[in-house]
């Protein structure tokens, strides 16, 4: 039984998703890790999380990415927190 197209997204719709979930995510999971990095003293504990919890944080993000109706939204709402991480990381140092 195929699926129903109303609730099917367009093949420009779906490469925006898979684009923001693997490169918007991937960016965003590594500048998260690395905001709380720059306010932490002691990194040793922190790099050895983050190799598991990053992973975690990426899976996390592609599932969020497929679950938004809007590709353009969920890239916006990545490229903002990406930002917001960058200029805290910037000023932080």
């Amino acid at each position: 039984m195929p699926a129903n197209k109303k609730y099917l997204s367009t093949k420009g719709q779906r490469a925006l998703k898979i684009t923001a979930g693997f490169v918007g995510g991937y960016i965003l999971a590594n500048l998260l890790h690395i905001v709380v990095g720059v306010f932490l003293d002691d990194k040793a504990p922190l790099i050895m999380t983050a190799s598991y919890s990053i992973f975690l944080f990426w899976v996390g993000f592609m599932i969020l990415a497929f679950l938004a109706k809007n590709g353009w939204k969920i890239w916006g709402i990545y490229l903002l927190g990406s930002s917001c991480c960058y200029f805290i990381i910037h000023f932080a140092n």
